[in-house]
């Protein structure tokens, strides 16, 4: 089961934001009042208690005692511990409303049955504390970044199961959340882009995936036996060697690792180099990418369902969630693999 967490951010804050709002308006007024008028009296108390205290003292003659008020209790010091001890021991006899403890060098003594007050509600208290706390959350995630884990291989060797990575949300525009409608325009995904979108496909719609852009708008595409060909210019390859995986990438292992020169940028590509008999036919055709969209391809050519097998073939500009931009931990659950060498790994 898939949770929209923008959809669940954006209710919290509403609702906590709602919740501290209407008390703020309606009650909170009122509770302050109260307030006021009950500590006001348990002020009233505690002077009165405090003038029972020197007039015991006073009556006891016990000498160089300072009484007094400390907020909500009575402060006692005296210049001997003995005298302390005496004074404790007639506030308990006299005065058993009293709870009288010991505290630092003196004597600190409380209402032992303080007034009833009145209390800011739970569920404001916990509104009041976490609205600005979720507000900061659904703002960050929404506008600035947002982290992703990489669940399959389709973008090997660039990037790997287990890659948490962080998503840069403005690279391509500012967009509401839940309802993903671009409300500031900051820039337009280049070729060669890795970026994060949901896919457009029935039954798919909220899940996120993440692809590598291959063509823009207007560009036709062509990709028939490992060639990829934009606009009628060949995409130059250079063969690096057999590739080696690790962890759940293991089954990799022994591809060819090459590396694809698109016309704005490099990248390495891994192929299983199949003869033409042994190809998915569907992986190879020829596509004229229409205005607000994009063409995409994962990095693993034989193991990516990528645009090549979609039934649209393309991406629509707003399906997009952002550029995926750095890897800032590796752990894959499957294998149980951490591999901190890939902390820190700028995403090209």
């Amino acid at each position: 089961m898939r949770y929209d967490f923008a959809l669940l951010f954006v209710v919290l804050t509403a609702l906590t934001g709602a919740i501290w709002l209407l008390d703020a308006l309606l009650f909170a007024p009122a509770r302050r009042k109260a307030m006021a008028g009950e500590q006001a009296a348990l002020d009233a108390i505690m002077d009165a208690c405090a003038e029972r205290v020197r007039a015991l003292v006073g009556k006891n003659r016990v000498q160089d005692v300072v009484v007094e008020r400390i907020q909500d209790s009575i402060g006692i010091r005296a210049a001997r511990p003995e005298d302390l001890e005496k004074l404790r021991a007639l506030l308990v006899r006299d005065m058993p409303e009293l709870d009288v403890i010991a505290a630092g060098e003196g004597l600190e003594a409380r209402l032992n049955e303080p007034p009833p007050r009145t209390r800011e509600p739970v569920v404001v208290e916990y509104s009041r504390s976490l609205f600005p706390v979720i507000l900061a959350i659904l703002l960050v995630r929404s506008f600035l970044g947002e982290p992703y884990r990489i669940p399959s291989k389709s973008m090997m060797p660039n990037l790997v199961i287990g890659d948490f990575i962080l998503v840069n949300k403005y690279a391509y525009g500012l967009r509401l959340p839940v309802l993903d409608t671009k409300v500031v325009a900051v820039g337009e995904p280049k070729r060669g882009d890795v970026i994060v979108f949901h896919p457009p496909l029935e039954g798919h719609e909220n899940e996120v995936w993440i692809k590598r852009v291959i063509g823009l708008p207007g560009d036709v595409i062509d990709y028939h036996n490992y060639q990829l060909t934009i606009n009628g210019e060949p995409v130059p390859t250079e063969q690096i060697g057999p590739y080696k995986g690790k962890a759940s990438g293991n089954a990799e292992t022994g591809e060819q690792l090459l590396r694809e020169a698109l016309p704005e940028h490099n990248h390495a590509v891994l192929t299983q180099s199949r003869p033409p008999m042994f190809q998915d036919e569907r992986a190879n055709g020829t596509w004229t990418v229409p205005a607000g969209e994009y063409f995409m391809m994962g990095d693993n050519r034989d193991d990516s369902e990528d645009g090549r097998f979609w039934p649209n073939h393309f991406l629509p500009e707003r399906n997009i969630v952002g550029k995926a931009v750095l890897v800032w931990m590796n752990l894959d659950w499957d294998a149980k693999d951490m591999d901190s060498s890939r902390i820190g790994t700028i995403i090209r």
